[in-house]
């Protein structure tokens, strides 16, 4: 079964800026998947439309069997998605509100409420966080704390938007670490310009003018591209 099938799909912002021109994915369950490409190629836009938040204009977009056009909120459960700027994800007085946020929407009870906060910061490695206030915390903290607040919905689809953009190299390789924890048992989204996420990943597209250019099976191919700028397609 694909977890995300998007055929064709067209954006066009109320400013007239035409994010995406046709875009084609298919990704499997359980697989990994990063988006590379230069600024304004689409890539944010593309993730935007995974969990609902940007409706289709044109195309179709499906999730795990659901229409992206009809569904009623079910996207939000079943796709987490961890904005590029934490800031934008983590707005509640302490860690532990912020976290709880997505459980208590879903109407859990309390007691599985706190569960899934504390196996959330134990993934991301910030147990005893909970009184803290997000705003104090460094920028690699945020980061990890705005992917429990993902983590703590259970999603079946996790979805990055430059994940190790602004972190230090030593937070970068410790996020590396974390996200390989992450992948396993769940198929990931991951978009960015940072060539060593490759690695972690099953396959890699570039991105470019909001298309969907061609596979990448090496860092050498993303160079040649660049240098041509001859289209894969």
């Amino acid at each position: 079964m694909l977890a995300v099938e998007v055929r064709n799909l067209h954006y066009r912002y109320p400013d007239g800026t035409i994010a995406l021109r046709g875009v084609d994915l298919r990704v499997k369950k359980g697989e990994r998947v990063y988006l590379i490409g230069p600024n304004g190629s689409g890539k944010s836009t593309l993730l935007l439309h995974l969990n609902g938040i940007l409706k289709p204009q044109r195309g179709k977009v499906v999730i795990l069997g659901i229409d992206a056009n009809e569904e009623n909120g079910e996207l939000k459960k079943k796709v987490g998605l961890v904005f590029q700027n934490p800031d934008d994800q983590l707005f509640m007085p302490t860690v532990f509100e912020d976290v709880a946020f997505g459980p208590v929407n879903l109407k859990l009870g309390e007691a599985e409420v706190k569960k899934r906060v504390k196996m959330a910061l134990e993934m991301v490695g910030l147990t005893g966080f909970e009184n803290r206030s997000p705003h104090h915390l460094s920028y690699g903290e945020k980061k990890r704390i705005a992917i429990a607040t993902v983590l703590a919905m259970d999603p079946e689809i996790l979805v990055f938007d430059e994940p190790t953009l602004s972190l230090d190299p030593w937070i970068k390789r410790n996020f590396m670490e974390l996200l390989k924890t992450l992948g396993r048992n769940r198929t990931i989204v991951i978009s960015g310009h940072d060539l060593d996420l490759m690695k972690l990943c099953d396959r890699t597209y570039l991105m470019r003018d909001g298309r969907i250019i061609g596979e990448i099976k090496n860092r050498r191919e993303i160079f040649q591209d660049s240098k041509t700028g001859a289209s894969r397609r």
